[in-house]
C-alpha cells in the first residue's frame, strides 16, 4: 500500500497524474496508518519549495494555513505531531510549514479536498461549468478601417487583409503580424485590436515592436507609421517591448501612447517612450492608471495636467483619480507582467483588487457585501485554472460566497 501511496504522490508531483488516481491518492492519503510517510513526504515537498519559491500556485492567507492541515490530520490531543522532518524544515515556523504543506498538497492537488468534503454546492455547481468559464487566452477582434471585423482567435492563418500600404498576417503562432508594402502613404490608415473578458492577444506593429494585450482592453493604432512618427492608443491594460528607430539625423525615434481608462473622471496619460520595455494598466475599475517601466526609459505626462515623470527600470508611477502622481522606486515587476506570462500574481493584495482581474479573466461580476474586500493575499495562480478551481481557494481561506447566474457575490 505504501509502495502505491509512493508512486501516485511522485507522478502527482510531476504532474502525471490521472482524475481517478487523484481519487486514489487521496484516498490513501485519509487512511489510518499513513499519517507518517504522508506528512514526511509533504515535508520533503516544502523542502523544494523553499529551495524554490517561484514555483508556488496558490492564493492561501498564511492565518487559515494552519488550521486546514489540522483539517487534513486531526489532531487525538492537544499536542500537534509535528512530522520528522530535515534539520532546514524543522527549523520553520509552525505557520509556514502549514503554509507550504496545504500548497503542496491541498492546492495544487486541484482543490479535491474541498470539492468533495465543503458543503458550498455553489462550488460543486460552478465546477461543472469550466468550458464556459475557463480561461482561453487567443481571442480578439480585429476591426479594419472599413469597419470589417474579423474574429482573430477563429479566422483561418494566412494574408488577412490589405490596408493602405501594409499587410495584416495571421501567422501559424496565431500572433497577428503588420508589415509595410509599400512607400508611406498620405494617408494614416488605423486598425483597432480589441480582447473580451477571458481574453488576451499578441501582435507585431509595422516597426517590429510587440504588443501584448491583456483581458478587456483595446489598441488603435496605424497600419504603417508615418515617418517621423510613432502613435498608438489603447484602453485597459497592455505590455509593449518598443524597437529601437533611428529618425530624422539620426535621432531615436520617439514611440507615443495614449493611455485612457474610458472613465468620467478622464484619467489618463501619455507615455513618450525610445526603446524599451513597459507595462501600463489603465482599466477604468482600477483606482489608478499605473505605467511600470522594465527596460529602458520611458517620460509618463498626465492628461489635462503639465505633471510628468521619468521613470528609470524597476519603477511605477501612478495617477489617481484626481490626477496626482505617486512614483513607486522599486515595484514588483514580476507580479505587474505575470498576466503576460500566463498568471496572476499578488503580494498583501485586498480581495477586491484580486476580485477585479478575476472578473476580466472569467468574464464574471463580483459584488461584496460586508468588509470582506479588505482581506490581504499574497500567491500565484495559472491563468489556464478554471473559474472553479479559483473558489476553492475562497473556500480554503473560509470566504462564503454565492453564485447567481454569471455574479459572484462575496459575503
Amino acid at each position: 500500500m505504501q509502495d502505491r501511496l509512493l508512486e501516485l504522490f511522485h507522478k502527482y508531483v510531476n504532474d502525471n497524474c490521472s482524475t481517478e488516481e487523484l481519487s486514489e491518492l487521496y484516498e490513501l492519503f485519509s487512511l489510518t496508518g499513513n499519517e507518517i510517510i504522508v506528512k514526511e513526504l509533504i515535508a520533503q515537498t516544502i523542502e523544494d519549495i523553499h529551495q524554490h519559491p517561484e514555483q508556488i500556485n496558490t492564493f492561501l492567507s498564511q492565518e487559515d494555513a494552519e488550521k486546514i492541515l489540522n483539517d487534513i490530520f486531526p489532531q487525538t490531543s492537544d499536542t500537534a505531531i509535528v512530522p520528522h522532518v530535515p534539520v532546514k524544515i524543522s527549523r520553520m515556523r509552525w505557520w509556514k510549514w502549514a503554509a507550504a504543506a496545504t500548497v503542496a498538497v491541498l492546492i495544487s492537488l486541484s482543490g479535491y479536498y474541498v470539492l468533495h468534503q465543503s458543503g458550498n454546492k455553489a462550488t460543486r455547481e460552478i465546477a461543472g461549468r469550466k468550458s464556459s468559464t475557463s480561461n482561453s487566452s487567443n481571442k480578439a477582434t480585429l476591426i479594419l478601417s472599413n469597419g470589417q471585423t474579423i474574429l482573430l482567435d477563429s479566422v483561418p492563418n494566412g494574408l488577412l487583409a490589405t490596408q493602405g500600404q501594409g499587410r495584416v498576417v495571421k501567422n501559424q503562432n496565431g500572433a497577428v503580424i503588420y508589415s509595410a508594402a509599400g512607400k508611406d502613404g498620405d494617408q494614416i490608415v488605423y486598425n483597432t485590436i480589441t480582447t473580451p473578458r477571458g481574453g488576451q492577444y499578441f501582435l507585431q506593429l509595422s516597426d517590429g515592436s510587440k504588443v501584448w494585450l491583456n483581458a478587456a482592453s483595446s489598441i488603435r493604432f496605424p497600419v504603417v507609421f508615418p515617418a517621423g512618427e510613432r502613435k498608438v492608443y489603447i484602453t485597459g491594460e497592455a505590455y509593449f517591448e518598443v524597437e529601437h528607430l533611428s529618425g530624422h539625423h539620426d535621432q531615436p525615434a520617439a514611440f507615443i501612447v495614449e493611455a485612457t481608462s474610458n472613465a468620467t473622471d478622464n484619467r489618463g496619460c501619455r507615455i513618450e517612450v525610445l526603446g524599451t520595455k513597459f507595462n501600463i494598466n489603465s482599466y477604468s475599475n482600477e483606482p489608478v492608471v499605473s505605467t511600470t517601466l522594465l527596460e529602458g526609459k520611458v517620460k509618463v505626462h498626465v492628461n489635462n495636467s503639465l505633471q510628468s515623470q521619468v521613470l528609470q527600470p524597476n519603477q511605477q508611477v501612478n495617477i489617481s483619480r484626481k490626477g496626482d502622481m505617486y512614483l513607486t522606486t522599486s515595484a514588483d515587476v514580476n507580479a505587474v507582467i505575470a498576466w503576460k506570462n500566463g498568471y496572476t500574481q499578488f503580494a498583501a493584495v485586498p480581495l477586491s483588487a484580486v476580485m477585479r482581474q478575476v472578473e476580466r479573466w472569467y468574464d464574471v461580476n463580483v459584488q461584496f457585501e460586508g468588509n470582506v474586500a479588505d482581506i490581504k493575499f499574497t500567491g500565484k495562480l495559472k491563468r489556464t485554472e478554471s473559474l472553479a478551481e479559483f473558489l476553492k481557494i475562497l473556500d480554503l481561506n473560509n470566504i462564503k460566497y454565492e453564485i447567481n447566474n454569471s455574479t459572484i457575490i462575496i459575503k
